[in-house]
């Protein structure tokens, strides 16, 4: 008896594989639940439940979310009836087939799923739930303006609260469903719909050309994160990291960071300014050291009251198992909160361009950024800069290392320090200046006077 049960520990030991969402389960990235070790943190997980609507299977049967329900039957019905408009066919005909459509690539849409958000549907109850979720977030999307919610039958606070809860992780639909219910010749129309959505529709009431490229991404918080980072991680093959774009020494690889905050850095001379040529894409950092200053660029972000679901999110997202990825938005977060201690950063930050804070006081941005960043992976290695490491994002590490090294220059920070103190206005430098030229014109008339002309 005892030679079966260690025969059958060694059975399970040398057999087991990695069953839940891991790196060998699939060759692509699924739609899937919060890590489990997010869901546990309640402060944490509290920004990745939805509170108004569901999309999707995860939250789809949550009766707290029935009048969300009721607004994806009334969408899904607009969106028909101008398909309706569009194809001069009737809206039951319409209707068929996309169903049909919907009904006959069931198999490839469940498999963009993790099995264990649908294994409790079977394929009807699957089709028709992507058929009204599909069909009432196109018609949203393309209908999403914050001067005008009525066109969706809803108010302005309801328009928010929708908004905010598209975004999570866990209510997510795969775009290839979405180029599915949309017409052949409109889904280049959805590349316009979707940028139309990230700015609550903005890109209606005042077009602009967009460059994201929507090929690889998964779902819409996918192609949002792709739009702020200029990376398509879809399948993992494609990350703008580049491996040459620094080679560290050990010892400088090693190094803690000298700075604590934003105010460190301007003391030090460093001025922080916003990048305004790629305002939006986070990954687009830069810094110059000149003599005796320095310049950090840095991409503008908008802090509001979706903020905090959408970086909560962002970072569940890349943080979950089957997700390759170079943590471009951590990384981003990881320099933001080494920038931020207290209000007072906030501030400097604020004035700099750098943040649009809509979310309230200066304090609850800090506390944002402060507790976020307990949640990055980057706390576990975020002062270790050697490449070698992780598969972080590379350019972060770059600049963090720049400001070091610059930072670091005793030359550069005391002259910096005696600028800062002595010739801090316009006044005190044209004081200084004419001391100068009090003290050589004395020297002068000294001269002089030690030294007549015979």
């Amino acid at each position: 008896m005892a030679d079966e049960k260690l025969n059958a520990r060694m059975a399970q030991l040398f057999e087991q594989t990695f069953q839940e969402n891991g790196p060998s389960s699939s060759p692509n990235v699924k739609i899937q639940k919060i890590p489990p070790f997010l869901r546990q943190n309640t402060n944490f997980f509290q920004y990745c439940l939805p509170k108004m609507i569901s999309f999707g299977p995860i939250h789809y049967r949550r009766k707290t979310l029935k009048l969300g329900q009721e607004f994806k039957i009334l969408w899904a019905s607009f969106y028909i009836q101008n398909l309706e408009k569009k194809q001069g066919f009737s809206k039951e005909h319409t209707f068929k087939k996309l169903h049909e459509k919907v009904e006959n690539h069931i198999g490839l849409l469940r498999n963009l799923f993790s099995e264990d958000v649908t294994r409790s549907y079977d394929d009807e109850e699957l089709t028709w739930m992507l058929l009204v979720d599909g069909c009432a977030l196109l018609y949203y999307i393309n209908n999403v303006d914050d001067q005008n919610p009525n066109v969706l039958r809803l108010k302005l606070d309801q328009l928010m609260y929708t908004w905010r809860d598209i975004l999570l992780l866990e209510n997510q639909l795969p775009l290839r469903l979405l180029e599915l219910l949309v017409l052949r010749d409109d889904v280049a129309h959805l590349e316009n719909i979707l940028y139309n959505f990230i700015f609550m529709g903005l890109a209606k009431r005042d077009p602009f050309r967009i460059r994201v490229n929507r090929a690889k991404a998964i779902h819409l918080l996918d192609y949002i994160r792709s739009f702020h980072t200029s990376t398509i991680t879809g399948d993992g093959s494609n990350c703008n990291d580049d491996d040459s774009i620094i080679t560290l020494s050990p010892k400088e690889g090693e190094s803690w960071e000298r700075y604590k905050n934003i105010r460190d850095l301007i003391k030090a001379g460093i001025k922080v300014k916003a990048n305004e040529t790629n305002k939006w894409e986070w990954n687009k950092i830069s810094f110059t050291s000149y003599w005796f200053s320095g310049e950090l660029r840095l991409p503008v972000m908008v802090v509001n009251d979706a903020t905090p679901y959408f970086f909560h999110n962002l970072i569940a997202y890349e943080m979950s198992p089957d997700f390759p990825n170079n943590f471009e938005f951590c990384s981003y977060f990881s320099m933001m909160d080494s920038l931020i201690d207290d209000a007072e950063d906030v501030k400097e930050l604020r004035l700099a361009g750098v943040l649009r804070n809509l979310l309230g006081s200066d304090e609850q941005v800090a506390k944002l950024f402060n507790e976020l960043g307990h949640e990055l992976p980057a706390k576990m290695f975020n002062y270790m800069v050697r490449t070698d490491l992780v598969a972080y994002s590379k350019e972060y590490i770059k600049v963090k290392h720049q400001i070091n090294k610059h930072y670091g220059n005793k030359w550069k920070t005391w002259l910096a320090q005696a600028r800062n103190t002595y010739f801090n206005t316009p006044w005190s430098l044209i004081a200084f200046l004419a001391a100068v030229l009090a003290l050589a014109l004395t020297s002068i008339q000294t001269w002089y006077a030690i030294h007549p002309k015979s």
